[in-house]
């Protein structure tokens, strides 16, 4: 089977790289940079200022206010990262840096430029696998019969960013996981054939949780490459729509909910997982449901 992995370029996503290369023999390329869509400066004035005037005035207003909440969340996840995934860059480029295709650099507008779009359609993929990046085309979807994203919250319930960030702010424990899922036009909505909940442990924030995440997650994608393989994949439809959020509702207010929560969330998770609850909470196994 061959695979091309389109990702974005941190730590993160490159153990997500080195993993699926070393497990499975099947990646032929490799795209990364592909989380931002460099806009101009008058589209990023329109969208800030025409279609978002009130949220943007909010969000500079929160960046003062909660400076501080904001920059200890920021800080949270990079230590969880760096202790998870730390020098995973450097081991792609050490290892694998043949199979790097491209990184959408500050000429491209995004992954989805043609130039992507025919360095993928070279490489005959029979799969492609996301990681991170934007909202992947129809032109990219089109490059292989089967593409299959990992969605770091667990769907059908958390769609869209940082959405193992959410359930702190909305004080629902029992939310925390991974999902992989088939691509579609929606945000983290296709037929989906694996999520897991993240167990949560006494100290643990959300970037401890969501580096965990990103760990299952792997490992589930991986899996799931080989079913695909041998034909055993199976996907179940999205069966409710869930929380869906986007990044214009991250502010740093709501990293001060997020610290004002955190511990008792946390807490609450544990007593969750100890007593058997959140057993109306949907995972999936091989395209089945699966409660508690």
């Amino acid at each position: 089977m061959r695979i091309v992995i389109l990702t974005d370029n941190s730590d993160r996503h490159f153990y997500f790289c080195n993993k699926i290369i070393a497990e499975t023999g099947g990646v032929v390329g490799v795209v990364t940079g592909g989380k931002e869509i460099r806009r101009s400066a008058a589209e990023e004035f329109k969208r800030a200022w025409g279609r978002h005037f009130a949220r943007t005035v909010q969000k500079r207003v929160f960046q003062v206010l909660y400076k501080n909440a904001g920059l200890t969340v920021k800080a949270e996840k990079k230590r969880a990262e760096k202790a998870a995934f730390g020098g995973e860059t450097q081991r792609f480029a050490d290892r694998y840096n043949h199979l790097h295709l491209a990184a959408v650099g500050p000429d491209d507008r995004s992954i989805n430029d043609a130039r992507f779009v025919e360095l993928v359609r070279a490489q005959k993929p029979d799969l492609i696998v996301v990681m991170g990046t934007c909202l992947i085309g129809r032109r990219l979807m089109d490059c292989a019969p089967l593409v299959l994203n990992m969605h770091t919250g667990l769907s059908p319930y958390y769609r869209g960013g940082r959405t193992n960030f959410w359930p702190f702010v909305e004080g629902e424990p029992g939310y925390f996981g991974v999902t992989i899922h088939k691509m579609s036009g929606g945000i983290d909505a296709g037929d989906i054939l694996h999520s897991r909940r993240i167990a949560v442990s006494a100290g643990d924030d959300f970037g401890t949780i969501n580096s965990r995440a990103i760990v299952t997650g792997t490992d589930l994608m991986i899996d799931v490459i080989r079913r695909v393989s041998d034909g055993s994949a199976a996907f179940l439809p999205q069966w409710t729509c869930g929380r869906l959020y986007f990044d214009k509702d991250w502010d740093f207010r709501k990293a001060s909910v997020y610290l004002r929560n955190r511990d008792r969330v946390v807490q609450a998770a544990i007593a969750q997982q100890d007593d058997g609850g959140a057993s109306d909470i949907a995972t999936v196994d091989n395209g089945k449901q699966v409660f508690g």
